[in-house]
């Protein structure tokens, strides 16, 4: 096999190609990648402090950047989660002769 195809198989074999293991997966993973950008914006900041190099101040802007984007699609992800877990409710169908006698009553007003 690939190994592309393998790589990108093994989000299948932890899921198991459930929408709600993979929406959590997806969230857990956007929530690693956020802390670790923000320890980064940390320590570059810390290094700014300590140095006054206007370098890692560029680079804490750059991980600012990149943590609002992470952040809004933390959010993102969070939702989805909270949609699968909301209990399915079963649609009012109405029975035939009721949408028989709604057409009858709309076709001849």
């Amino acid at each position: 096999m690939n190994p592309i195809e393998s790589f990108f198989k093994l989000g299948d074999k932890v899921t198991g190609k459930d929408p709600k293991k993979m929406a959590d997966w997806n969230y857990y993973m956007m929530f690693v990648i956020f802390i670790a950008f923000l320890t980064v914006l940390i320590s570059y900041v810390t290094n700014f402090i300590q140095t006054q190099s206007i370098r890692s101040l560029g680079w804490a802007f750059v991980m600012v950047g990149i943590l609002w984007f992470q952040y809004y699609g933390l959010k993102t992800m969070y939702e989805q989660r909270k949609l699968f877990n909301l209990p399915i409710q079963k649609p009012n169908l109405e029975t035939t002769e009721q949408m028989e006698e709604l057409f009858k009553e709309e076709t001849f007003k």
